[in-house]
């Protein structure tokens, strides 16, 4: 569409014009300071995820560290009124046992209209963390379409995905690149294979 999409540490959201690096639009989903503060890699954002939907109407999905999936209009920056909430999705409203616990260090991906979101955990603290649970959303309406936790049948916890998740669209497929169970030098309550 002629626009270059990036994301600041501050996790607002802008569309540039790729040749002279001007502001065309910014979206900034306000995160309050103890957001901002207290989350150990908070300041980053490796990026955001483009896709066209059955209109041609282009699309920006952001997670952002208040634990919401944001789809905003590529050509405005508005978020999308139909997806989600006025235009977000809730990607995890658990209660966390810490601030900073959960954030989101690598962009969603799209994939046959289904948008999918790993998260970055606090982990190597404890064996009872949080589930590193990959969830996937509805690319148009933001409603969750499924869940998948990599750690199953052993205490643990972590395992999250907070690296670039990648796709084969012809497949059906995503290629999850988990981190280590969490606490990650003891797997004392790990048994087996």
């Amino acid at each position: 569409e002629g626009k270059l999409f990036v994301c600041s540490a501050f996790q607002e959201v802008s569309a540039l014009d790729p040749g002279t690096g001007k502001q065309i639009w910014r979206f900034d989903p306000h995160l309050s300071d103890d957001i901002k503060l207290n989350y150990p890699n908070g300041f980053n954002c490796r990026g955001v995820a483009y896709w066209k939907d059955g209109g041609g109407r282009g699309r920006i999905y952001f997670a952002a560290n208040n634990r919401r999936l944001y789809a905003l209009d590529a050509a405005t920056g508005k978020p999308i009124e139909s997806f989600g909430d006025h235009g977000a999705a809730v990607i995890y409203d658990g209660k966390l046992q810490r601030a900073g616990q959960m954030h989101f260090s690598s962009a969603p991906i799209v994939s046959r209209g289904v948008v999918v979101v790993g998260s970055s955990l606090d982990d190597n603290q404890r064996v009872d963390e949080l589930r590193g649970t990959v969830r996937a959303f509805d690319a148009m309406t933001g409603a969750a379409k499924w869940s998948f936790d990599p750690v199953q049948g052993v205490r643990a916890g972590a395992s999250n995905v907070w690296a670039p998740i990648s796709a084969d669209d012809a497949r059906g497929l995503v290629f999850l690149p988990t981190s280590s169970p969490s606490p990650d030098f003891w797997g004392g309550y790990r048994t087996g294979m």
